[in-house]
């Protein structure tokens, strides 16, 4: 009679505990509810949970039609820091109206679905760990001199790419894909130099099926474009580029070349290596070059990793560089 009794007493205590529990967990559950800037204990999966996502194109180089802030997701006014010190997502905002720039001093920042100003990565400066993911998002950075996505660490997909200097400025350890890269910053009376990608130096960077586009004009000043993708090393040594399956937009107003591929005598690290370049196609444009000279310029082929393959013009006939 006694253990009968036992029993029923810990069978009761047990019920007892697994209704607070679940009353603990769906308190908690409300009191999590996302906000513009949410905490994560981790990093966050490519599909945003709160917001659209554009479609994959693979046959369809990136425009407006499959990148940016996916149709139909209405954007909340961003009421956070614009400068981010802890792990978070930021999702379904518009920062445009409230911060000169959005800077990542955390690691494993999200940006989704969301219209923001320049987008800084500080890893270079700060802490290496810093990084930044902007996915399915606008980047508006204006009129800036500068990188309009900047920085190591960098993640960048299904994006629209307008202002600043440069589209997108990489340290190291960066992926570019499925985005658009265009309309940088030129202003009349300086001599800025425009590139859709760039990179003075680093490694560990992919830059895939994205539209590269430097539309800045000559000015009267000098300034102008350099190129769609420009891989120099003035501050530190090219190395591990794959560049696969990207539209490069033809420019015979400033563009000299419409790609640099890293070999410069005249840098301080001259030498580019693991520089892959593979699936790529160049607009001829109304000159037929892609740039005003041509298309590419500064591939080593004998360097050590370095591949060109299956590089076309716009008309499909077979692209080989000088």
């Amino acid at each position: 009679m006694t253990r009968r009794r036992s029993r029923a007493v810990l069978a009761a205590v047990v019920v007892a505990v697994v209704v607070a529990v679940l009353a603990v967990v769906a308190v908690r559950l409300l009191d999590d509810e996302p906000t513009a800037a949410t905490p994560q204990d981790s990093a966050t999966s490519d599909a945003p949970a709160s917001a659209g996502i554009n479609p994959s194109t693979p046959d369809t180089y990136p425009d407006t039609d499959n990148t940016g802030v996916p149709p139909g997701t209405e954007l909340a006014p961003y009421v956070g820091p614009c400068t981010i010190t802890e792990t978070v997502v930021l999702s379904a905002v518009d920062a445009t109206e409230v911060c000169p720039a959005i800077v990542v001093q955390a690691t494993g920042v999200r940006i989704e679905a969301s219209r923001v100003p320049r987008v800084e990565s500080t890893a270079t400066q700060v802490d290496p760990t810093f990084s930044v993911e902007v996915v399915d998002s606008e980047v508006v950075a204006g009129g800036w001199i500068g990188g309009a996505v900047w920085g190591s660490n960098l993640t960048v997909r299904r994006t629209d790419v307008s202002g600043g200097q440069h589209s997108v400025h990489c340290g190291s350890h960066c992926v570019v894909e499925d985005s658009w890269l265009h309309d940088q910053f030129n202003p009349d009376g300086e001599a800025a130099h425009n590139n859709a990608f760039i990179s003075n130096g680093g490694t560990d960077m992919v830059v895939r099926h994205n539209t590269l586009h430097c539309t800045a004009e000559l000015n009267d000043t000098g300034g102008g474009c350099t190129a769609d993708l420009s891989l120099f090393g003035d501050f530190g040594p090219i190395s591990d580029v794959l560049v696969e399956d990207n539209l490069l937009k033809a420019n015979d107003s400033s563009v000299p070349y419409c790609a640099f591929l890293g070999h410069a005598p005249g840098k301080a690290h001259p030498v580019a290596t693991g520089v892959v370049v593979t699936g790529n196609v160049f607009e001829r444009g109304t000159n037929d070059l892609c740039g005003v000279y041509g298309p590419v310029t500064s591939y080593q082929a004998d360097a050590d990793g370095n591949v060109w393959r299956d590089n076309t013009w716009d008309d499909g006939t077979e692209l080989i560089p000088e």
